[in-house]
């Protein structure tokens, strides 16, 4: 959808724009300035909507997206996700010795299971909440005799049946929550999708390649690109909208964060920039269409500031007071004064 104004109404617009100069208007104003300061950078984000505090709150998308609840929470906002997840036991990077692991302790809930990263597995995710669809043994696969994995969850080991399948509901069950929602924050992750072919999945993340290489004619590769993955995020706002509150606003935005490996024979660097530019398009491209979808530039603010600072030293995921920048931002244009920090 495109944007189209005529001249008088485009340099109105213009003039009444602070921050429109790239090396032009006021000094604290100028892009060349705030993207010089050495500091986490500045953005003037002119929301469509506020937030009503006590709207309740869905969060969806990659690993970004739980740091961004975790300020939430902090902020003392509804969201509805806290309290769910799955015994941080069950995480591959479960740690005996230190009794730790998925971001939490043992016997203790941690939400990273919920982690999705492609707009196509958020689909199927929401398709069997909200619309029924259903799989042969729930979309888990037994890879081995006795040792399941769930191609819809997150960072979990492989498990015996009866484990993976009460993970699995407690996930369903989790994901069950945007009923209640009243907004709706999206986090978009990546393009690079495996795909289960003997189910239909579209999988949030891959067996490993170890079971990749046993069993090629399984699981198959897929980067969607623009128009697929327009569809999806259409056909989920659809989803929702007619499944959850009719008046169900989104805000939405692109991870920060990159994979951590393409699949493509390409430059990881170069691969990964081609995933976020689909998504930061379509991103824009649901913003122009709807009064109701927002977009938060929470991606610009942080690859445009220093890297020392914005990322941990793995270059790969972002600096916990990145994150904070990122969603004082985000109070300030959702919320303003309305939700203070509270104590975790």
């Amino acid at each position: 959808m495109r944007i189209e104004y005529n001249a008088g109404t485009a340099l109105s617009i213009m003039r009444g724009n602070p921050v429109r100069g790239w090396i032009s208007g006021k000094p604290e104003k100028m892009a060349k300035e705030r993207l010089t300061t050495g500091n986490y950078l500045s953005v003037e984000h002119k929301s469509k909507f506020k937030i009503d505090p006590s709207w309740p709150i869905f969060t969806m998308g990659s690993c970004f997206a739980r740091e961004v609840e975790n300020i939430l929470m902090m902020r003392g906002l509804p969201l509805l996700l806290k309290g769910h997840g799955v015994p941080a036991e069950h995480f591959e990077s479960w740690d005996e010795e230190t009794g730790r692991g998925g971001g939490a302790d043992r016997g203790q809930l941690s939400r990273g299971a919920l982690n999705k990263y492609s707009v196509r597995s958020m689909t199927h995710e929401l398709r069997r909440v909200l619309a029924g669809e259903s799989y042969p043994n729930d979309g888990l696969v037994e890879l081995a005799p006795g040792q399941w994995f769930d191609p819809h969850a997150s960072g979990l080991k492989l498990l015996d049946r009866e484990t993976a399948f009460a993970n699995r509901k407690r996930l369903t069950e989790a994901t069950a929550q945007i009923k209640n929602a009243r907004i709706c924050f999206f986090t978009l992750g990546l393009t690079e999708t495996w795909l289960d072919s003997e189910t239909g999945i579209a999988m949030n993340a891959h067996p490993g390649p170890t079971w990749l290489a046993r069993m090629p004619d399984r699981f198959r590769f897929i980067d969607y690109g623009y128009d697929t993955t327009l569809a999806d995020m259409l056909d989920t706002i659809g989803l929702i909208r007619e499944h959850c509150h009719p008046e169900m606003r989104f805000i939405v935005t692109v991870s920060p964060v990159p994979f951590g490996a393409t699949f493509k024979d390409a430059d990881v660097i170069v691969a990964n920039s081609a995933s976020k530019s689909v998504l930061r398009a379509v991103a824009e491209e649901l913003f122009r269409r709807f009064d109701f979808v927002d977009y938060f530039p929470s991606y610009e603010i942080v690859l445009n500031s220093p890297r020392t600072i914005a990322f941990e030293d793995d270059q790969l995921h972002i600096a916990r007071e990145m994150v904070a920048h990122v969603m004082t931002t985000f109070q300030s244009a959702y919320l303003g004064d309305a939700a203070q920090p509270q104590a975790a």
